[in-house]
């Protein structure tokens, strides 16, 4: 039975409750999102202690959330805190005003653990092997180096986005004299870090609400077609343009500023600082944005309970299962079209020529051809493509989900739709598609009673090519739907196919 589970990050600058119902080792689904800005850092002075007004906001905050989950009927609560709350002389005070009037009993990670966390949620997220993470929260940031998808060092600064500019922005615009003072507050920080560098070889991610806010003023900028954070990739010369661009405005500008909300736009710039520096420090021409950190990283500890690190072992494969989960896939039909589909893959590879990454493409396709019937059977073809572009897929690029996306989209019948999506695909991708989904739609049609009455096929390659099948009684709706559907494959690989 699923349970229900609520995440609560409480930060310097903002606080998160997020609300997952899983099911150990076999499905999650995200099932709501509450944040509010408490900004917890505001007005620390040399003696470390968080303002009362800032206490009140994080306590209230905190009894909010609490009775949220309970009204919800939430199962667990996890609630931890960081920076500002670690680093606070006040720490105590705090802690047991939160114990005693929203009944949480708050976990304070280290900046260790803050690190670890962030790490499981990436790295269960994004296709990384080896990398680094950066974490810009409001009152400190993380650095982390991932190697063979396994937790390296770490380092973490008590400078972040808030902290900076609340120690160093005394005018609205800022003034060079404060501009120059965030550059040199940001070189004085993150020093002694030598193995933080590209020299290795290794992508940058990052996650926190910094850098996925500046991912997404960038990806409104461009126009990027797909509406999806996770996985974009920020290079340095456009950040270094934002950068430009917001020291000129005001706040009251910078909050019109689209994918740029209110309760950042004070702070964005500070922020923005701090990781063009790091950039620019270790030599990396583009970060890659994570909607996976620090909060994922502590609801994975429940998923894939007993395990050590908890990390998916083939985040794409267990990805995409639970996607059909959540649709309510019929498995061994899907199942059977992945076999089918697979099969004229590997039969026709001298015509197509694609390799192992085209062929799990193409089997993953294959699983969730038919979760759009969830919304409804009539153009389900076209609901499964909305779901494939809208829903958080694990370890996919941007150009890879709207691959899989344009393969469910045609499984039956319609169009490719490429047009809209130029801007992430190759220009080869059209031709790739093609060819997959009409092996993908064959298959579909063999299997079009959903009873697996063809076993086998095997494949004779000429002009056309002949496709023989071994059923295990009457399958001639099968072979009747199947011959009806080779317009596609005639088209792309240029010759007739006749299924026997």
């Amino acid at each position: 039975m699923a349970e229900r589970i609520g995440v609560i990050d409480l930060g310097s600058n903002t606080t998160r409750l997020v609300v997952l119902s899983y099911t150990p080792h076999h499905s999650f689904k995200l099932t709501d999102e509450v944040r509010e800005t408490v900004r917890l850092a505001e007005g620390i002075g040399a003696d470390g202690r968080i303002q009362p007004a800032a206490i009140d906001r994080g306590v209230a905050a905190m009894r909010l959330f609490a009775n949220y989950c309970k009204s919800v009927g939430v199962d667990r609560i996890v609630p931890v805190a960081t920076s500002a709350v670690r680093e606070a002389s006040n720490q105590a005070e705090f802690l047991e005003r939160v114990e005693y009037e929203a009944g949480l009993k708050m976990r304070v990670l280290s900046a260790q653990e803050e690190a670890y966390y962030g790490y499981v949620g990436t790295v269960n997220a994004l296709p990384l092997d080896n990398a680094f993470l950066i974490d810009i929260g409001g009152g400190s940031t993380q650095g982390t180096m991932i190697r063979a998808r396994g937790f390296g060092q770490s380092f973490s600064r008590p400078l972040g986005a808030l902290r900076i500019s609340d120690r160093h922005i005394h005018s609205d615009p800022i003034t060079a004299k404060d501009f120059k003072a965030l550059e040199q507050a940001a070189a004085d920080t993150f020093t002694d870090i030598d193995w933080f560098s590209a020299s290795q070889g290794a992508t940058l991610a990052g996650i926190g609400g910094t850098i996925r806010t500046l991912a997404e003023i960038d990806m409104k900028a461009q126009r990027h077609p797909l509406d999806r954070v996770h996985g974009y990739a920020l290079r340095l010369d456009r950040l270094e343009q934002l950068i430009e661009r917001l020291r000129g405005m005001t706040t009251r500008q910078r909050e019109d500023v689209p994918g740029l909300g209110r309760d950042r736009a004070d702070l964005i710039l500070g922020g923005a600082v701090i990781l063009r520096h790091l950039m620019r420090q270790g030599g990396f021409e583009s970060i890659v944005a994570s909607g996976y950190g620090l909060r994922e990283g502590l609801f994975f500890e429940h998923l894939l309970v007993g395990e050590n690190p908890p990390v998916l072992g083939d985040q794409r494969a267990f990805s995409v299962l639970n996607l059909a989960r959540l649709y309510s896939y019929e498995s061994i039909h899907a199942a059977k079209v992945r076999e089918l589909a697979t099969s004229l893959f590997d039969q026709l590879q001298s015509l197509h020529g694609f390799g192992p990454w085209e062929r799990e493409l193409l089997g993953h396709a294959a699983l969730i051809h038919d979760i759009g019937i969830t919304i409804g059977y009539y153009d389900h073809h076209k609901h499964g493509e909305y779901l494939v572009l809208n829903s958080a897929l694990l370890g996919f690029s941007h150009r890879e989900v709207v691959i899989l996306a344009q393969l469910v989209r045609s499984h039956r019948k319609g169009d490719i739709l490429t047009e809209p999506y130029q801007a992430v695909l190759d220009p080869s991708d059209r031709d790739r598609i093609a060819k997959l989904a009409a092996l993908l739609r064959i298959a579909e049609h063999l299997e079009r009673r959903k009873c697996q009455v063809i076993q086998q096929i095997r494949v004779e390659i000429g002009d056309p090519v002949r496709l023989y099948t071994t059923a295990l009684g009457d399958a001639s709706v099968e072979i009747w739907e199947a011959n009806r559907r080779t317009a596609l494959f005639r088209k792309a690989y240029g010759r007739g196919i006749e299924i026997i």
